[in-house]
């Protein structure tokens, strides 16, 4: 399944029992090569695009987002410039969302509706501010199974790289793993989430779950692929506005303020934080 397919069947009594979902944190020709297999096996996905990268040389042009919408491929978000959004000020973060969103629109001609924290790392500040851009669900990293009770705006994924073993892998498509509540996290701009080396030892199943297994197939197991295809270790059906053309002549604007190093400057940030209203 889709991210978005997932997080709309939860709670519906018609859902599959056993939904697998598969997800990649950006990527060029080697993604498209494993989106095209993927298609061939009957089987869909969910690509995280980071929007300031579209066309660059090795990276997704717009053609091949077409592409990938036409393979069934689900298209989310995961920032303007990749950067974790756990270590931005507010309106820098707001930037990101807002400049995202609204870039993949106009190069899908759909707003995307799940998104990915990049480098995995989030805070409570940073996830209320992707529930106030519109994005249904987002996916965080955790490296542990996630569940039917998972925060649906930090689910839970587990890192496949080349140095992850088959027996891993199996044990993780047959539900064998542990899961964990979701942590609640601080605000303060001083958390974050280090990049640590997997060890790519022999496997040994940690059985344990926050809740009784009940009879039946496993619980979901989504997974993040290789950094081969651009996922890091740490690296997820509206209709785009009408007024999208507007929003796209004002993205231009705001990214010629943007500096050589990719931070948005702060009057770039002062008018995308008027993008979207903000929940209290």
């Amino acid at each position: 399944m889709t991210v978005s397919g997932y997080v709309a069947s939860l709670g519906v009594a018609s859902a599959p029992k056993n939904p697998i979902v598969i997800t990649f944190d950006d990527g060029g020709a080697e993604t498209m090569n494993a989106l095209r297999r993927l298609a061939e096996w009957g089987l869909t996905a969910t690509v995280f695009v980071t929007s300031s990268r579209v066309g660059d040389p090795g990276y997704f042009h717009r053609a091949d987002l077409h592409r990938i919408r036409g393979l069934g491929i689900e298209i989310g978000g995961s920032g303007h410039t990749g950067r974790p959004l756990n270590e931005l000020a507010r309106a820098d973060v707001i930037a990101e969302l807002t400049l995202s969103r609204r870039r993949l629109a106009v190069a899908t001609g759909d707003e995307p509706r799940t998104f990915a924290y990049p480098g995995g790392g989030y805070d409570l500040s940073v996830r209320q501010l992707v529930i106030s851009a519109g994005y249904s669900s987002a996916c965080a990293v955790r490296d542990v199974l996630s569940h039917p009770a998972d925060d649906r705006f930090a689910l839970a994924r587990l890192t496949v790289d080349a140095t992850t073993p088959d027996s891993r892998l199996l044990a993780w498509l047959e539900g064998v793993g542990r899961t964990e509540p979701h942590p609640v996290l601080p605000r303060d701009r001083a958390f974050r989430f280090p990049r640590v080396a997997r060890s790519s030892g022999p496997f040994r199943p940690r059985l344990g779950r926050s809740e009784p297994r009940l009879p039946g197939p496993a619980v979901p197991s989504p997974a993040v692929p290789s950094p081969a295809v651009g996922a890091g270790p740490d690296a997820g059906g509206r209709q785009v506005p009408t007024d999208l053309a507007q929003h796209c002549a004002h993205d231009t604007e705001r990214t010629a303020h943007q500096g050589t190093d990719g931070r948005v400057s702060p009057a770039a940030a002062r008018t995308a934080e008027t993008a979207f209203p903000l929940n209290p």
